[in-house]
């Protein structure tokens, strides 16, 4: 019998995991009030949603993160349905990616040529650093504040697990363009 691909297996258990999630996450705040951490300085409790809720954007932080130059039409469309689905979506293709990168790094697939310019390369760079920094800081700063429940820790370090991955993989990628020009060169 031969294996399924990881690129195939990845966003199978994704789209399923988070459909589960979603519906976990609707019965939950059904039938849980959850509340999230309180902080000395505030007066309520801040409510950081249900653990389904937690678990989906620990997994899932760059779909989401994806997704938001798409944030002003969240004001036309009011279906909690509709949004669930497109970061599902978004979910699904971004295990795809990560499951297609441990592909190629596996050699079961042949690497593309990236015939793109450079200001394509230095864009896709600075706007996966970008991200990866505000993703970093914003879970190191979470984490500094002291909430000390359970999902908010769950919370906090997945963004600091997914803002080191963007930050590491664009730092990577960005030192493979200077092998790629020198072996460019040496072929010319």
């Amino acid at each position: 019998m031969k294996r399924l691909p990881v690129r195939v297996f990845l966003p199978i258990v994704a789209g399923l995991l988070f459909a589960v999630l979603c519906f976990a996450a609707s019965r939950e705040n059904q039938i849980l009030d959850v509340a999230g951490w309180t902080h000395s300085g505030w007066e309520e409790p801040v409510d950081i949603g249900t653990p389904a809720d937690v678990l989906l954007l620990t997994f899932n932080l760059p779909a989401l993160i994806c997704l938001l130059p798409f944030l002003p039409l969240t004001y036309w469309i009011e279906s909690d349905l509709v949004l669930r689905t497109a970061w599902g979506l978004a979910a699904v293709v971004q295990w795809f990616l990560i499951g297609r990168y441990f592909g190629i790094r596996q050699r079961t697939l042949p690497v593309c040529g990236m015939g793109h310019g450079l200001l394509l390369r230095k864009l896709v760079f600075a706007t996966a650093m970008t991200a990866g920094a505000l993703t970093l800081g914003c879970g190191l700063f979470n984490a500094a504040q002291g909430h000390y429940a359970l999902w908010a820790m769950v919370m906090n370090g997945g963004f600091i697990v997914w803002g080191l991955i963007f930050v590491i993989a664009s730092l990577r990628w960005r030192s493979s363009w200077a092998r790629d020009d020198s072996i460019s060169l040496h072929l010319s």
